[in-house]
């Protein structure tokens, strides 16, 4: 059974379902608006939770989770608006994910090119829809996420 699968069968053991549901408030960076765009339908439709999407610049939303502005998942633009708020305990080291690899940066012709960079989504650590934002986090590794992601031009690591 696939991860994705795994977590929606837990979901519904727990009670969680569609019935029970809350909004989940996703921030991602507006990079990646339009793929999720076309991911979340997709997300509600398997799992019965909907989803609120808040779509800006990674600096602006790392500023918001960090003055204390309540989300569920974050999804910024490069790893280094990870690590800064992770590094003030408010994400969930446990319930994070790299999905994308970044474009590289373009080295001068003398240097070796650069390691890869990547883009992780986590689950804030205050999250009252811990489960529901869990189901969000394995559903954008899922194959469906993936193949969107793929189609509007992101390379996956």
């Amino acid at each position: 059974m696939s991860k994705l699968l795994s977590s929606l069968a837990i979901l519904g053991l727990l009670g969680a379902g569609p019935a029970s549901a809350q909004t989940l408030e996703v921030w991602v960076d507006s990079s990646y608006q339009s793929a999720l765009q076309e991911i979340i339908p997709r997300f509600t439709e398997h799992t019965g939770f909907d989803v609120n999407l808040t779509a800006d610049e990674s600096p602006a939303l790392t500023e918001r989770i960090c003055a204390g502005e309540t989300a569920d998942l974050f999804f910024p633009a490069s790893e280094s608006y990870t690590q800064q708020v992770m590094g003030l305990g408010l994400l969930d080291v446990a319930l994070r994910r790299t999905i994308l690899q970044l474009p590289p940066d373009e080295a001068p012709e003398d240097e070796a090119p650069a390691d890869p960079q990547y883009a992780s989504a986590a689950v804030l650590a205050q999250t009252e829809n811990r489960l529901a934002a869990m189901a969000f986090l394995e559903f954008l590794a899922s194959d469906e996420a993936r193949g969107i992601f793929v189609r509007q031009g992101f390379v996956l690591p």
